[in-house]
Formats: structure tokens, sequence, C-alpha cells
């Protein structure tokens, strides 16, 4: 990927699975650092609480509180671009985790050849996305919020706070003006002083405002002409690309 290194979640319940695609990965020739988790509660805390952040997600298929398939559903709620992986003694699930965008499906044990294949696969793609990406400090650490899951950003108090597809929030201590050359011009505008939309979350144009669903931002009168022409040249571009 690069010269980045992956980040890789592993939610497996038995040690020595996890033991063994521990060494696999040590072995390959892709840089990664490895999170384990032998539940996928743990795995599912540490991503409501902000602390971790994963390019990758190794699922067993039986967890003991809840299924892989389970799991990748929430998670895919969560980002619809996740690299899933699932891990399993038998092919029983195929369907169900290609049903979720499932980026392999490895067959017990795994073999290093085929590992190697998969995550140098998974390493062009996340190289092929790396724009997509908006890289902040958010609590010391360094993490990559994907633009397309971005709804808006909104600035107070020194602020921004980036609210996301889900619900989730980001606050940091950042300008507002020093984010927008970071955004793709073809998928943000800004409309107010303190707001940036995505345009592909806005719902409706009105006199008051862009509507993203139920909330409402407003457009200051500075901002009006351009804010208008991004967002009706947007409608013409998705029209035309449909």
């Amino acid at each position: 990927m690069g010269n980045n290194m992956l980040t890789i979640a592993i939610c497996e319940d038995q040690p020595e699975d996890m033991s063994y695609l521990r060494r696999l990965l040590a072995q390959s020739e892709i840089s990664c650092t490895v999170s384990s988790y032998t539940s996928a509660e743990a795995l599912l805390e540490d991503l409501e609480n902000h602390s971790k952040q994963f390019d990758i997600y190794f699922l067993d298929i039986y967890l003991p509180d809840q299924t892989g398939i389970d799991l990748a559903q929430r998670l895919r709620r969560e980002n619809d671009a996740a690299i899933l992986i699932f891990l399993s003694a038998s092919d029983s699930f195929y369907r169900e985790a290609f049903d979720l965008y499932a980026f392999h499906y490895f067959l017990k044990p795994i073999q290093l050849p085929e590992l190697q294949s998969v995550l140098q696969r998974a390493a062009r793609l996340l190289d092929k996305q790396t724009d997509s990406f908006l890289p902040i400090c958010f609590r010391g650490q360094n993490i990559r919020l994907r633009q397309a899951d971005i709804s808006y950003i909104a600035s107070a108090n020194h602020r921004l706070h980036f609210h996301m597809r889900g619900g989730r929030q980001y606050t940091i201590y950042r300008k507002l003006d020093d984010i927008e050359t970071m955004l793709s011009p073809s998928l943000f505008v800004r409309c107010h002083k303190s707001f940036i939309v995505n345009l592909n979350q806005v719902t409706r144009l009105a006199p008051e405002g862009f509507y993203l669903g139920d909330k409402l931002i407003g457009i200051s009168r500075s901002y009006s002409a351009q804010a208008k022409v991004a967002y009706h040249d947007h409608l013409f571009g998705v029209f035309y690309n449909v």
C-alpha cells in the first residue's frame, strides 16, 4: 500500500488459529499492524469508542457472541467500503459472505501464498482509494475518514465536528479553511463560513438551505451562488452518469 502500513483487525476466538494467522501476517511481505479480538463485542467496543480504525477485518465465521456474518453486517452499515475477509473451516457461509461484498473467504488452514496474494490485492485497492480518505488526528491517533461517509462538517468554538453517515461524530481542533482544501471538490461544497456539506448526502435544496434528511444546513448569502451552482452541477453529473 504505497509506503503506508496496513492496519488489520482479527476477530477470532480460537487461540491457535489466532496465533497461526498472526504468524502468517508477520511472514508476509506486506507491512501491517495487527490488533486481535476474541469476540465481536470487543471489536465493536473499540470502534464505537473511536479508539481504533482498520483497513482490513479478518472475521471468523463462528464467534462466541455472534456470527462473523452478523458482525460483518454491523461493520458494513458503518462503512460500505470496509475490506472484510472471512475465516472458516467450512464453506457453508459463502453466499452470506458475498452478499456482504466480502473481499475474500479463507478456508482454514490458511496458506501463506494465498494470504500474500489477497493482501497484495487489498493493498492495491487501498492505494487507489487513498485520495478518497481524509487524514485527521483524533484523540491523539492518526486516522482516516472516508470522504464519502462524511455528511457535513461544522465549525464552532475553534473546533471542527465531522458528522458521519450512521451518526458517528469526530471533533478536532482545526480550521475549516484548512480542511476545505483537502476535500474532493466534486463531492463537497462550502455553503456557509461554518459549514461544508457532502452533496451526495443532500436530499433537497430549499430557500432556507440544504436538507440532509431532516437536518437543515443553512446557506449564507456570501456562499449562496457557488453552493447552488455546485449543487446543480452535481445533480447534472449524477443524472448523466446513471
